[in-house]
């Protein structure tokens, strides 16, 4: 089997969603191979969202009842603006060729959402990379000299082409999910 996800790593449905489909995957015992997918809610030049009070009151109101609800711990980002997201991007290449990737992506998800690190700092992605155990030296090189810049462009243009309408949109083994599923039961469903 395998799982592709259309996500932000500053997009908190995307967070939620990762755990829930987390808890159902082993609840089920199993483990699929992952393809990640990006899509960059601020993309360079666009202005990175600042954020503000509104945010937090949204986020207490809607993010924060459903992952309580679902029994999964986060917390509200206070970087402002927030990180841009292209470099944790390229760094999957990088965890993807030691089979890292779900490792790396949920280690991004974590250090944004629960530990409140700024993700768009290199310096804090080579230090996820080295906590995995990914070669330090060759993460650092390649997000320093834009190794993975041109193949993340060009993937996150041709995903701002798919159909879809949020997310995080999941595909199990090529076939879409019409909407994404929002609790542990759903997925387990999904997943028979």
């Amino acid at each position: 089997m395998r799982i592709t996800m259309i996500l932000d790593f500053v997009c908190p449905y995307c967070f939620v969603g990762e755990k829930i489909l987390e808890k159902a995957l082993k609840e089920k015992n199993l483990k699929p191979e992952f393809k990640f997918l990006p899509y960059e809610l601020s993309p360079e030049p666009t202005p990175q969202p600042i954020v503000n009070e509104a945010n937090k009151e949204y986020f207490d109101k809607n993010i924060l009842l459903w992952a309580t609800q679902e029994d999964i711990l986060v917390k509200f980002p206070t970087i402002s603006p927030k990180p841009r997201t292209a470099l944790a991007f390229q760094g999957i290449y990088v965890a993807e060729k030691y089979d890292k990737g779900i490792e790396y992506v949920r280690a991004v998800l974590d250090a944004y959402w629960l530990r409140n690190k700024n993700i768009g700092n290199v310096e804090v992605l080579i230090e996820i990379a080295d906590n995995l155990l990914i070669p330090k030296f060759e993460f650092a090189d390649a997000l320093l000299s834009g190794q993975f810049s041109a193949a993340h462009r060009k993937l996150n243009n041709e995903v701002s082409n798919f159909d879809f309408d949020v997310v995080p949109t999941f595909y199990i083994d090529d076939k879409q999910l019409k909407e994404f599923p929002r609790t542990k039961e759903k997925w387990l469903e999904i997943l028979n």
